[in-house]
This record gives structure tokens, sequence and C-alpha cells, in this order.
């Protein structure tokens, strides 16, 4: 009788820790699917946003493309200077409207998208310093023309802006 309650007792035990070892397995499977449809949730929520992120980006891009700046804000009769400030002034405005987009952009795209702000900027400031500052801007603003169609900033910066953007859409 020993050896039979021994053994009614030890098959308790290891019926009890199969219970056990089961219902852990099924809350681990339950987890991992709460946390798949979080993550499923989540990038329906995000994806849009990110995708919005680019697009301003591209737009933030074109809108400081000096080929439409220039032509947005040159106004005969300026000098260089007031050109020149009005140029960097629309510049640093469109940036600050759209800097908060960096948090759905990869480092890469964001650190492309500020080196094209800062290659613009350079280009205004280099040319502007070749003239008189109370100089009319015309000359000048033909000038900022000419480098950009020599160095097509935008374009590369859009262009990669794209390929990242490819992976989130597809």
């Amino acid at each position: 009788m020993n050896v039979l309650g021994i053994c009614i007792f030890a098959s308790a035990v290891m019926v009890t820790v199969g219970a056990v070892y089961v219902t852990k397995l099924v809350m681990e499977a339950k987890a991992k699917i709460a946390a798949l449809e979080s993550n499923r949730e989540n990038r329906s929520v995000v994806l849009p946003l990110r995708l919005q992120a680019y697009e301003r980006m591209a737009l933030f891009l074109e809108r400081v493309d000096p080929n439409q700046l220039v032509l947005r804000i040159h106004t005969p009769g300026l000098t260089v200077s007031q050109e020149q400030n009005l140029l960097l002034t629309a510049i640093r405005s469109e940036f600050e409207h759209n800097i908060s987009q960096q948090i759905y952009l990869s480092d890469a795209v964001w650190q492309k998208v500020c080196e094209a702000k800062s290659d613009i900027e350079s280009i205004i400031n280099t040319v502007a310093a070749d003239y008189d500052k109370a100089a009319d801007s015309r000359e000048f603003a033909e000038t900022v023309l000419a480098v950009t169609a020599e160095k097509p900033v935008v374009e590369l910066a859009i262009q990669i802006l794209k390929t990242d953007m490819q992976k989130w859409a597809y």
C-alpha cells in the first residue's frame, strides 16, 4: 500500500507539472499573438504617418529648390543682400515647419535632407559673397540658378527619399 501511495502521489505531481507546462506554453503563445496584433495595429497607424512624412519632405525639398525658390521670392528692385536674406529666411521657415517629420524618416534620409538644406544655403551665401550687397539682385538670382543647375542637390536628396520610402510602402 505504501508503494501504491507513492506511485499515485508521483503520478499526481507529474500531471500537475505537465499541466503547468502546457498552461505556460498556451500563455506564451497568447502573448506572442497579442504582440503580433499590436504590432500590426501600430503599423497600420504609423505607416500612413511615415508615408506622409516622406511626402512632406519631398514637398519641402521642392519648395527650397533654388529653381522654385528664386522664382517665388525674386522681386525686381531688391538688393543682393535683401534677396539673400529672403531666400535664407524662406528655407529656414520651410525647414522649421517640417522638422517634426524627422521622427518618421530613417536617419540616412533625414541626414540627406539636412545636407541638401545646408548645401542650398551654402550656394546662396557663396554666390552672394561674389556680389556687392547693394547691387540689384537680378544677376545674383541668375547666378544662383546657374550654380544650382551644375549641382543638383535637391534631385539627389529626392532620389534618396524615394528609394528609402519604397521600403515602407511595399
